[in-house]
């Protein structure tokens, strides 16, 4: 008799973190990438904003075999493409956004 051996354990499995701590990490890390790819000279283009985290979600659904965990897998293949959208939106806003400092409250 074989038995199926789960490969990869995905992350919401792997560990107990609520959704609150992963888009609080996402906020914090996404920031870091961003200026990394800014200062490595990447440039935001529509086709990292679209293609790429679509990609990302292929990537890590069908290849890597998300698929097989049910709503779990399509969760973190769903997160995975929306943290790469998430880098790249931000490297765009760094890129085109003027930020101006608020006046100081009193």
């Amino acid at each position: 008799m074989s038995s199926i051996h789960d490969p990869q354990p995905t992350l919401s499995s792997a560990t107990d973190v609520s959704l609150r701590e992963r888009l609080h990490a996402l906020n914090i890390t996404s920031s870091a990438e961003a200026t990394a790819l800014a200062e490595q000279g990447y440039q935001a283009t529509y086709s990292n904003l679209v293609w790429t985290p679509f990609s990302a979600f292929l990537r890590v659904y069908f290849r890597q075999g998300e698929w097989r965990h049910g709503i779990s897998g399509l969760i973190t293949a769903l997160f995975t493409a929306y943290s790469v959208f998430v880098r790249y939106t931000k490297l765009w806003e760094k890129q085109n956004v003027k930020t101006t400092v608020p006046p100081p409250q009193f």
